[in-house]
């Protein structure tokens, strides 16, 4: 696994909020040849552009993959698909042996609304 460093500007910002949590996903890699490539993953953090997950399943860098996020109440699931922008080993290897850096690719209002319900995930106010 080749770890892709990107640059960053000592001013750099993130833009959007991140929510940091630990809670089990179901992914599936998409751009597998072999049918339903499932795996579990352990959901790090989550913003409107992306995630960070944690699992024992080696992906390599640029995957297309899904995870599955759950409601609070567990009622439903909406799934988001996303490229896998970055990869390393994991210190931490009691929760998955590689961490990966998912951004999302479609992001419909109805995704954002379920991440702001049921991850507090919403908007920063502008800072002046």
């Amino acid at each position: 696994m080749k770890k892709i460093i990107r640059p960053q500007s000592k001013n750099f910002k993130r833009i959007n909020r991140r929510v940091v949590m630990v809670k089990s996903v179901k992914g599936t890699i998409l751009s597998s040849m072999k049918d339903n490539d499932t795996f579990l993953a352990q959901l790090i953090n989550v913003s409107s552009t992306g995630s960070q997950i944690y699992s024992n399943k080696s992906i390599d860098n640029n995957s297309m993959i899904s995870l599955e996020l759950s409601s609070l109440d567990g009622s439903h699931n909406v799934t988001y698909t996303g490229k896998v922008v970055w990869a390393r080993k994991n210190p931490m290897k009691s929760m998955g042996r590689f961490a990966y850096g998912i951004n999302f690719e479609t992001m419909t209002p109805e995704h954002v609304k379920f991440l702001e319900t049921n991850y507090s995930l919403s908007e920063t106010p502008e800072e002046e």
